[in-house]
């Protein structure tokens, strides 16, 4: 398995935990939980954002919010999370660009983190989780779900 199904599988077990399952698979959830702790603390570790990239990316912000369209409220006009920028974006892409020479090192160093990171996500891991039977696995899981879990060859196909 990759260490990005790994990803994907911690991800799908994170939304469901607090829902009521029977003891079995509530163990075999939390089982594989505690399997993978170490793993993906490691991977989330790895892509940790720098606070010198989040100084950046805060005045990054606050100048797209300053040059963004108004709405008529005089609020900065969204869509699609991101600010809407027409009337100002010549003036916003120059001092964009000024922005970013100033933090030219640390734009690169998080540019590399994130080639490096999904290298990472690549590679192949000897996960060994606890296996589950189908016959255990609650009706109501999703089939996006049971993919991952079929993925991480975490079910035992019973006739």
């Amino acid at each position: 398995m990759k260490k990005r199904d790994l990803m994907r599988l911690h991800n799908g077990i994170s939304v469901l935990e607090g829902r009521q399952f029977s003891v079995k698979f509530s163990y075999f959830i939390a089982k594989n939980k505690v399997n993978m702790r170490d793993e993906i603390s490691a991977l989330e570790e790895a892509r940790k954002v720098s606070e010198k990239f989040k100084e950046f990316d805060t005045e990054r912000a606050k100048l797209a919010h300053q040059y963004a369209d108004k709405n008529e409220d005089g609020t900065a006009k969204i869509q699609d999370n991101s600010f809407v920028i027409t009337a100002n974006v010549d003036v916003f892409q120059e001092e964009l660009a000024l922005l970013k020479t100033k933090h030219s090192v640390e734009i690169e160093k998080r540019e590399n983190q994130i080639k490096e990171y999904n290298a990472i996500l690549d590679d192949t891991i000897d996960f060994k989780g606890t296996k589950i039977g189908f016959k255990d696995i609650p009706p109501t899981i999703e089939p996006s779900m049971l993919e991952v879990l079929i993925l991480a060859d975490l079910i035992i196909e019973e006739d």
